[in-house]
């Protein structure tokens, strides 16, 4: 078992000098990925509250399974934008599909990196090439700012690539809401500048929590600025989704995609945190953990799961020695 649960094993082991960075890891953590995870969630096609979901599960079992002690792990802007790209042709525009849709994708992710774990397959870890991912990485952020345009200028945006969602932009600029893009403007540079001025400090969780002050307190809705809503209370209720052969079918191949990203993801971030810590990972038991943290965020209604570089960086500039630093962030 302690083969299994090397986090476990780790957090079993625990000195009180780790304490203080893994509490403040957390507690910083948990501020940053709150606003993240939600938008995440909307790159995903998904309600807002979708994040949280997919959060809660994944960060408690990488604890007891993973071998990294830095590596964050959840939702991120890859696999989101990815789960995007497979699911909405297949939902039809149907949302409780959409959301059974995504959920079963994190299920398959989940059970095809259980299956690369049984047949040792970390050892392709040391095939991977890291400017392949980075290259890969820079791409999905192109697409990533593609699919956003029109919530950050008003604009609607049709087309199913790349250069057909940027013509069908810069075709209707004319109709930007110069309100929405002030507001997104500013947001931006509020962003960059705290990332700069204060690199510990919760930026993201103050200024989501500054334009959603302005918003309120101005009533910048009643100008069309348009808002997210009510975040439903309450947990999900654990349970398998509700979909078809054919959906199974149809969803086997583009997770064998998200399951390389993902993967390639994972052990090249926890490989490069564990270098810098003078520590080794198990490349095949990330392979676990990985799967389990997706089995999880399925059965809670998320959507696939791998892990967060920003909050990883974020939780080794505090000193965090351990994965306490996600279970406090959990219960924060």
């Amino acid at each position: 078992m302690s083969t299994l649960t090397p986090g476990l094993s780790r957090l079993r082991s625990y000195e009180r000098g780790w304490l203080r960075g893994d509490v403040l890891a957390g507690v910083t953590v948990a501020a940053y990925l709150i606003p993240q995870v939600m938008a995440y969630a909307e790159v995903a096609g998904l309600p807002p509250v979708v994040g949280l979901w997919a959060i809660m599960a994944p960060l408690v079992v990488y604890a007891v399974v993973g071998s990294s002690r830095q590596l964050s792990v959840g939702p991120e802007s890859t696999t989101a934008l990815m789960t995007a790209t497979v699911v909405a042709p297949l939902a039809a525009g149907d949302p409780a599909r959409y959301a059974a849709l995504a959920a079963t994708l994190a299920l398959i992710v989940g059970g095809l990196c259980l299956v690369g774990w049984l047949a040792r397959l970390g050892f392709l870890a040391d095939l991977l090439s890291h400017p392949v991912l980075v290259g890969y990485m820079a791409g999905i952020a192109v697409f990533m700012i593609a699919s956003q345009l029109t919530k950050i200028t008003g604009v609607p945006v049709e087309g199913e690539s790349l250069v057909a969602e940027v013509s069908s932009f810069v075709a209707a600029a004319s109709r930007t809401h110069l309100p929405t893009l002030v507001l997104a403007a500013v947001v931006l540079a509020l962003l960059l500048l705290g990332a700069r001025l204060a690199p510990k400090a919760p930026v993201p969780l103050i200024v989501m929590l500054l334009a959603a002050g302005t918003v309120a307190g101005l009533s910048l809705q009643d100008l069309g600025i348009e808002v997210v809503g009510d975040i439903p209370a309450g947990l999900p209720v654990p349970g398998l989704p509700a979909v078809t052969t054919s959906d199974l079918s149809a969803l086997v191949l583009p997770a064998v995609g998200v399951a390389i990203v993902a993967y390639s993801d994972n052990v090249l971030t926890a490989r490069a945190f564990a270098t810098r810590n003078g520590y080794r990972i198990d490349a095949n038991q990330e392979l676990f953990a990985l799967g389990a943290a997706n089995l999880s965020a399925g059965v809670l209604r998320g959507f696939p799961v791998s892990s967060s570089a920003s909050r990883t960086v974020i939780a080794d500039a505090l000193r965090s020695q351990s994965q306490l630093y996600s279970l406090v962030a959990l219960a924060a």
